[in-house]
């Protein structure tokens, strides 16, 4: 028997309507998150239903696109029964689940709601978060014959795993790479934050469309702030540039290069420029080498909170993506960082529009040209103007939203 948890009967009948009315509706599907620095437990409320990648685009897609029922689906290993509940016109369900490791999830019960919704005849696309785990391939593979749309989120492909590993890592993505071409076949579009994963995608589907998409940003919350206002909020030295990068301090966006251009720069004499290490925790590889450099440290920042930061910085710097995740695209913080009217430096610059890629920041994918790009802007030899304009148009939800609209249309129209 299916355990089900009470929900509104009002905002379920509204769904009905709307979704009779509708030319289709949209299903969001992804896992959720046991990682114990984000809150998306039941004690957290409303945030156990709306953290995570799916949610987000879901809630902002229904918001620009009002007329679409727009449902978000979840498995957690975490619960025993059904969690269902409406928030912002978004029917979330999530369906308890089993994970087998690195593997991912897999769900009975959010399977066999996914039978029940092929065989009620309605018009459905199905948008699954991410590549690469059994949740993907469990619903890819049953969806030979129906709208599939796949967010990339800056994972690799298994193909590129098995390019970049040796011994049992290679071989457990290895066994993937059949799963892989199979769930291709299924997919209709693939929107991806970098055009590069492209050479290492499946070539079973020869339909698929492959195309170039973003994150979006919130205007409301990542917005300007006068840049020496913003420096006395947090108590920087105004007579010091601040260059700024916000993560974990470990090798994934590599840090470490950053590190090691500070140290450069006080051994200079160049006490004018301090770095400063944001949404660190002390058990990071790189906390006591980043301690000892003398950078200010901060540990998370709240969302609500880091337009402050990013606005009181100088330069926000993302160095360099580690050969594990190539695939990343621009990094939202580098957004954002732009929503603050400050430019930003580093190898994940190239993936802005190629047109207005100057107006913005610099590209620098290693050490010495990270460091020359810092002094060039630190310097006042390059100025950047209209930073959040340029980024809003390019990044900004309602945009995104009305794309990923006309991509839906499509689908159903052929």
């Amino acid at each position: 028997m299916l355990l089900i948890k009470k929900i509104d009967f009002n905002s379920s009948k509204k769904l009905l309507n709307d979704t009779r009315n509708s030319m289709f509706k949209v299903v969001y599907i992804d896992y959720q998150s046991d990682d114990r620095r984000y809150p998306n437990t039941l004690n957290d409320g409303d945030k156990f239903f709306t953290y995570g990648f799916a949610s987000i685009y879901a809630r902002k897609f229904k918001k620009y696109n009002p007329d679409v029922p727009v449902e978000c689906w979840k498995a957690d290993s975490r619960i025993k029964v059904i969690y269902e509940k409406t928030i912002e016109n978004v029917h979330y369900i999530i369906f308890p689940s089993i994970k087998f490791g690195k593997l991912g999830h897999y769900s009975i019960k959010l399977i066999s709601n996914l039978k029940k919704e092929l065989i009620s005849g309605n018009k459905v696309i199905f948008n699954i978060s991410s590549i690469r785990h059994l949740l993907f391939y469990s619903i890819a593979l049953r969806l030979k014959k129906y709208p599939l749309v796949v967010q990339h989120h800056g994972e690799s492909s298994a193909i590129h795993k098995t390019k970049i590993n040796k011994g049992f890592k290679k071989l457990f993505y290895a066994l993937q790479i059949p799963l892989e071409k199979l769930s291709f076949k299924s997919i209709d579009i693939f929107f991806v934050l970098d055009e590069r994963i492209k050479d290492y995608l499946p070539n079973s589907n020869k339909n698929l469309k492959v195309i170039l998409s973003t994150t979006g940003v919130d205007e409301e919350i990542f917005y300007p702030i006068d840049k020496i206002e913003a420096k006395k909020l947090l108590g920087w030295d105004l007579n010091k540039k601040h260059i700024l990068y916000v993560g974990r301090l470990n090798y994934t966006k590599r840090p470490d290069i950053l590190i090691d251009i500070y140290k450069e720069f006080k051994k200079e004499g160049r006490n004018d420029i301090e770095l400063v290490l944001a949404g660190n925790e002390t058990d990071d590889p790189l906390y006591e080498i980043a301690e000892k450099s003398g950078a200010i440290l901060y540990f998370k920042i709240l969302q609500t909170e880091l337009y402050k930061y990013l606005s009181a910085a100088d330069i926000y710097v993302l160095p360099l993506l580690s050969e594990a995740i190539p695939f990343g695209g621009i990094g939202m913080l580098s957004v954002q960082a732009l929503y603050c009217n400050t430019p930003i430096v580093g190898s994940t610059v190239s993936s802005f529009p190629p047109s207005e890629l100057d107006k913005v920041g610099m590209v620098a994918s290693n050490k010495e040209n990270i460091k020359n790009a810092i002094l060039e802007i630190v310097d006042m030899k390059r100025n950047f103007l209209n930073l959040r304009e340029t980024a809003i148009d390019h990044y900004s939800w309602e945009n995104i939203s009305k794309q990923t609209l006309n991509s839906y249309k499509q689908i159903v129209e052929e």
